[in-house]
Order: structure tokens, then sequence, then C-alpha cells
């Protein structure tokens, strides 16, 4: 099958033929090597932006339960957003045979997703970590105030089975309770603020732990611009879309939309977090966007700010995000991509991630013409977003199609 008359990332035009679920070949239109002729069986693209499919490592649940309607649901929803691939985030106690039906599910599915699993269960005790990763668990979740004991045994399970470590640098000692952060618009509203050093200190004590041990761990959507000064160059930090484009502010007149966890920041800390993406500097650097999808029900968010649950259903909306917040405001698609895209499938050792002849054929079709509108309780239902997925392929499959 070819995909004819695509703007490869944005820019020039390309035809592009998938074969046995990859990319055999991208040429200027009408230039194949392959001297098969262009037919009506083949995909016209019509001068859509040709994009990979993201690949997301924070996603949730909606109201962080597990079923299969839960799970139908965000399915469905990754192949209108074009998310060909995530890593679905821990919020149950899963025991070793619970565990082991819930990856059975995961696999019926048409979207690929990875399972990571919480270090702790409910009672604050260590999972047999051993026995879920041997059961496919993808990668250990950490809080970084975990009991020293819990996080020296958890960096060596993690070296012990070569898997994945995500650390939440997150103190909630400092915040007594705290629902937004500390600051300006906390204290106009009479909110209690979650200080920048709940943050700050763990990342400080992480890395060095780290290094002492000898772990490679995923900063787990980082905030603060000081956050990234405490890393290197070479460490792995995921962040939010949500704290590149959105402030404390959005907190204002109560709007439980904007109540996320980790907090969103002042201006400073957004604007800061947000030209780190361009930076030439050297340094840490945002390796992984994401959406940080997780959707609460109405019920859980129409309440009082304190009572309201944190938590934001945001996977419909992203790629619009990124392409009116950050690709029309300078950063080209490649750039974004790699941090959508091309850094989480190395991170998860898939051949995908980009549009380049031996890769996997997950893609998307791309409409910078069109605009969306976000649902009226969005956090974005005030903006005007820019450009909508049309189509979405995974393996060569259009599995999803808005023409």
């Amino acid at each position: 099958m070819w995909i004819r008359n695509a703007k490869l990332y944005g820019e020039k035009l390309v035809d592009m033929r998938v074969e046995n679920d990859l990319i055999k070949e991208l040429c200027e239109v009408g230039k194949n090597k392959s001297g098969g002729k262009l037919d009506k069986t083949d995909f016209d693209a019509q001068g859509l932006t040709l994009l990979p499919s993201f690949i997301d490592l924070n996603v949730n649940l909606k109201n962080d339960k597990f079923s299969l309607e839960n799970l139908a649901l965000l399915e469905e929803e990754c192949l209108k957003s074009g998310i060909s691939t995530l890593v679905l985030r821990d919020k149950m106690n899963y025991d070793e045979e619970s565990f082991n039906l819930f990856i059975n599910h995961l696999k019926g599915l048409k979207i690929k997703v990875f399972a990571s699993v919480n270090a702790l269960n409910d009672e604050k005790k260590l999972k047999n970590l051993s026995t879920l990763i041997n059961k496919n668990a993808f990668a250990i979740e950490l809080e970084s105030s975990s009991e020293a004991n819990i996080l020296r045994q958890s960096m060596q399970y993690a070296m012990m089975k070569n898997t994945p470590l995500f650390v939440r640098c997150f103190e909630a000692g400092f915040d007594d309770n705290g629902v937004m952060s500390d600051g300006k618009t906390s204290f106009e509203l009479g909110l209690v603020g979650i200080s920048k050093i709940s943050e700050l200190s763990e990342v400080a004590k992480i890395k060095q732990i780290a290094k002492f041990y000898g772990s490679k761990v995923l900063y787990d959507t980082l905030t603060l611009k000081e956050s990234l000064n405490l890393l290197d160059e070479e460490d792995l930090i995921l962040s939010s879309i949500h704290h590149l484009l959105k402030t404390d502010e959005a907190c204002k007149d109560f709007n439980t939309a904007a109540k996320l966890m980790p907090p969103l920041q002042n201006e400073q800390e957004r604007k800061a977090l947000k030209e780190s993406l361009n930076s030439k500097e050297k340094g840490a650097k945002i390796s992984f966007l994401s959406a940080l999808h997780s959707p609460k029900s109405i019920s859980h968010k129409d309440l009082a700010f304190d009572e309201a649950s944190f938590g934001i259903h945001s996977l419909c909306e992203y790629i619009s995000l990124c392409y009116t917040f950050l690709v029309r405001d300078g950063l080209s698609w490649q750039s974004l991509c790699e941090l959508t895209a091309l850094n989480a499938a190395r991170f998860l050792n898939l051949n995908a991630g980009e549009l380049k002849v031996g890769k996997e054929a997950n893609f998307v079709l791309f409409d910078e013409n069109a605009s969306i509108k976000a649902p009226q309780n969005s956090l974005y239902a005030k903006d005007e977003l820019k450009g909508e997925i049309k189509a979405h392929f995974i393996k060569g499959q259009a599995l999803y199609q808005n023409l």
C-alpha cells in the first residue's frame, strides 16, 4: 500500500510504501524506486502532515480503576488521538494472579500497552517485584519519599532485572496537604500550597542515591527548571505538556480542571521549562513529553477545589496542543516527535517512533489547517486549538479515519 502526497514532518511532499507492517519506501512524490504503479487502492493524503504515532510513558485509566470498559475506552481514545503505544501506570494493588489476568487483557488490544507496577502495595510493603517482572511488568514505579530500605531494594531489583525505574520526586511532608503550587495564586484563593522544595529536595536525593547504587532512573514528571539544573545531560526526564503551556493561574475561580499532580507552577517556571526544549546549552533536558492522561469522572471533579481529584483528560487534544503551542511557536515537527515518539520508542526498545525505511508503520495524518474545540470542562476550553488528526495507522492498518 502507498500513502501518497503526504507532507513528511510537515515539510516536503512524499509517497510512502507500507508492506508487512513496515515502511518499505519513502520517496519524492511520483518517484518511487520500486517500479510499482500507484493505483486506486492507495491512500491519497492530499497534502496532510505525516507524523509518527505518539508514544506516551504516563497514561492512566479512568478514575484509576481497571475494568474492561475503561480499557476499551482508553484504546478508542488512543486510536483517535494518534497514540500507538503507552505505559499504563499502576494505581491498582495487584497481586501476582490478578496482574497475570491484567496482562492477558492487554495482549488483545490494537494499541501496544506496557504495564508498570508500584514497588509498594497498599500496606506500604514491597511487592514481589521479581515475580511481577517475570510476568511482564515493564517498569517499577517508586515514590522518592519511600524509606531508605525500600529505595535500596527497588534500585537493586531494577538493576538485577534490567528493568526501568520511574521515580516520582515528591515529599508530601513539605506540603501540609497542599492542593496546588504555593505562591501568589494559592494565597489569593486561600488554598494550601505545595512548596517547590517538595520536588527539589527529592530530585537531589534520588540523584545521589542512584549515583551511589549505579541505577538508571527516569525522573517522573518534573516541573521545575531548578530540578533540571540538578541533573545531568544523560539523565532521563519526563515532563507533561501542561506544565509547558499552563500556569497556576489556571486554578483561579477554583477551576478544578487545573488541579494536577504535580501541580502547575508559576509563569517563570513554565517559561523556563518550555525554553529548555530549544536550549543549546549543555545540561539536563526533557527527554519525554506526556499528555499526563489521568481522566476523572465529573463527579470527582465538580467539587470544591480541596475535595476534587487530581487529574486531567488530555489525550484527545494532545497532538493539537503540541502543534498549536509548540510547533507554531517555532519547534520543528521533527524535534517535537523526538520528545513524543522517538525517544520513548528507544526507551521501550521498539522499532518505531520515526518515519524511516525499515521502521514499523505507525503513523498519523494531521490537518494543520483544521481547528478543534476542547470540551467545556477541559483545561483548554478557552483556547483556540489548531490542527486535527484525520487518520491513524498502526502496522500499516487504518484504525481511525475522520476524512
